[in-house]
């Protein structure tokens, strides 16, 4: 008898894993992002041995808990409910957010998901413009690839000096954080963030032609109530253009740690 897993959760993404996984698994979907009494009850009328939580942090109404069947679950954004929850049943957990394969593989999605998210918003070329890319970790450096790959002139700014040299050891221009808007005044470039903490003054963000945030919710800005008109937050960019490729990656982190933990027996 296959093992059962409830998936809960209502980014398009997860449609594509419950299909993915559905010849490995007994699958339930949940497309709800409230954890409340109902979704508790039919959750543990279902008794699965696998849970998949949301990857942004599910709202609770009351405690979070996991059903005795339980065995693993996937974490996406955590709480401090579900850690509570996860602790107190002593529960494999794995946090599919961190785990190193996804988060390329997700980059490289995000990468081409900002290629589309340009074209359909700006209705102009990547060729010749030019982008800073605040931040250099993975999505930064598959962003300033695909970018440069279609003609853009790229900059990099970060406040690391390892990852500022790394970036001009590729050939892209450099500019150090802290001095970035009294290098780059330039109201015809782009700007694309990427750091994920509130570390964007909003008075600075006129400095570009516009600033899109590919961070996580809530993104760079300091003051999230007063946004400049020129300010997208473009989070889930592969699950808004490539929902079926970005939930496939799910799975695939999904399958390969139940293998593990199934060798580990």
């Amino acid at each position: 008898m296959n093992k059962k897993i409830a998936i809960i959760g209502t980014d398009p993404r997860l449609n594509y894993l419950q299909q993915s996984v559905s010849d490995y698994l007994d699958t339930q979907l949940y497309p709800t992002m409230t954890w409340d009494k109902e979704l508790r009850e039919t959750v543990f009328s279902y008794e699965p041995d696998i849970v998949f939580l949301p990857i942004q942090p599910i709202h609770t109404e009351g405690a979070f808990e996991l059903p005795t069947s339980c065995q693993t679950v996937f974490i996406g954004k955590s709480t401090e409910s579900i850690e509570k929850a996860v602790k107190k049943d002593n529960i494999q957990s794995f946090y599919y957010l961190e785990d190193e394969e996804w988060i390329w593989d997700n980059a490289n999605l995000t990468a081409e998901g900002f290629i589309n998210y340009f074209y359909s918003q700006e209705k102009q070329v990547i060729y010749n413009k030019e982008f800073i890319i605040t931040g250099y970790g993975r999505v930064g450096k598959r962003l300033a690839l695909a970018l440069h790959h279609l003609g853009a002139k790229v900059i990099i700014s970060v406040r690391s000096e390892h990852q500022l040299y790394e970036a001009k050891s590729y050939g892209y221009k450099i500019s150090t954080l802290d001095n970035l808007f009294e290098e780059q005044k330039r109201p015809s470039v782009y700007m694309i963030n990427t750091i994920p903490s509130k570390w964007l003054k909003n008075e600075n963000a006129v400095y570009f032609k516009r600033v899109f945030d590919l961070a996580s919710n809530p993104g760079c800005l300091i003051d999230v109530e007063n946004t400049p008109l020129n300010y997208s937050l473009s989070t889930s960019l592969p699950g808004m253009y490539f929902p079926q490729d970005a939930g496939q990656l799910l799975a695939r982190a999904v399958l390969k740690h139940l293998a593990f933990l199934e060798e580990e027996k």
